[in-house]
């Protein structure tokens, strides 16, 4: 068996709550297709990022990647990897586009071999409990009532994307606490927004609030600042969540003491494949993963299976309001009313792709 040909089809969909502050209008998805010569096909889903169309990523797949691609073993995954890897290393393809590929060939083996994912890499369990992760909404009103909503559906655990000002964030910290009760978990995600000493003043504030993790507070590039951040508060830090270098700059942030915790998905860490690694790093060195979502429902479908298949995560992160994430797939995660998500059992990743509506949205096929 051999890989015949890698496909991708770009389609728009509305720009999900997370994204609208930033970007306006629709986005577009692309839609990766890995075809061997038995006809077996695998999927991956990338979402274009900041404003750019599908056809970015859909370049780098089909003109830089598919040639070292097509004419391998499916099951060779390893091996595809690390040609794709020695690409994102030296700048010539970005990391999205590696991920993509490496989901699909995963995708790909669960069929051919009539196993779920999460049992191909090695079953711990088959299902995880959630957390859900805010957008950035405009007052603390509607924080209070996003986070009820969450609650309502059996949903212990919150993260808050903030305002991005700390006095502000600060009252909203404080609000929610009080709003949701000591017995739902909360965490704050500022997205590498503040300085050294805003950064600690805040940390030391969120811990008098018993918040379960501080999310990249600093930029990605401030290890020095992570490592100080670490040494002097309590409650864990958490960063290296978009850092380049996937594998390769964790150990950097795990050797220096920069990170508590690591967050890591499929999309932004290199595939299935680059989050394994990362995750099997952390449980080596005694560190836990934070689930980051996957920016694509099959991508987060690939989080799931990956945290269903170690034992150093806790949660997996769902965006809500979750109907506003969902596109391209006829069935999509659903948190049960303890809060917990089950993996699919299908052979694969389970995802069953929704051609009608792609091929309603479709703007460029490569």
């Amino acid at each position: 068996m051999k890989i015949k040909d890698i496909q991708v089809i770009n389609y728009t969909q509305p720009k999900p709550p997370i994204l609208r502050k930033r970007v306006q209008g629709e986005q577009e998805m692309s839609l990766v297709k890995v075809i061997t010569d038995q006809g077996i096909e695998g999927y991956a889903m990338g979402r274009a990022n900041g404003g750019t169309t599908g056809r970015v990523y859909g370049e780098f797949v089909v003109n830089t990647l598919k040639p070292a691609v097509v004419g391998q073993h499916p099951l060779d995954r390893e091996r595809i990897w690390q040609t794709l890897w020695a690409q994102e290393r030296v700048s010539y393809v970005p990391i999205f586009a590696v991920s993509l590929i490496d989901v699909a060939l995963w995708d790909l083996a669960g069929k051919l071999l009539e196993t779920p994912v999460y049992r191909l890499i090695g079953g711990f369990r088959d299902k995880i409990r959630s957390y859900a992760s805010s957008a950035f909404l405009n007052t603390i009103d509607d924080y209070r009532e996003d986070a009820r909503m969450a609650m309502d559906r059996g949903i212990r655990a919150y993260k808050i994307h903030p305002f991005l000002e700390p006095g502000k964030d600060i009252e909203l910290c404080r609000a929610l606490r009080e709003f949701v009760g000591n017995d739902i978990e909360l965490m704050l995600d500022v997205v590498n927004r503040y300085d050294r000493i805003t950064a600690l003043r805040i940390g030391r504030i969120l811990e008098g609030l018993n918040f379960l993790w501080y999310e990249e507070p600093l930029s990605h590039y401030d290890v020095q600042g992570y490592l100080e951040l670490c040494r002097d508060l309590d409650i864990p830090v958490v960063g290296a969540e978009t850092v380049s270098g996937g594998v390769y700059s964790s150990a950097a942030f795990i050797r220096a003491g920069a990170a508590d915790m690591l967050m890591c998905d499929t999309y932004w860490r290199g595939g299935i494949t680059g989050m394994i690694k990362i995750a099997h790093l952390c449980e080596a060195s005694g560190i836990k993963i934070v689930s980051h979502h996957g920016a694509s429902p099959i991508m987060n479908l690939a989080n799931l299976h990956c945290l269903c298949s170690i034992p150093n995560a806790d949660y997996i992160e769902v965006l809500v309001p979750e109907k506003e994430y969902e596109y391209g797939l006829k069935t999509h995660i659903r948190v049960d009313e303890d809060g917990y998500v089950s993996v699919p059992k299908e052979p694969g990743l389970g995802a069953d792709i929704d051609w009608d509506y792609i091929d309603a949205h479709t703007t460029s096929r490569m």
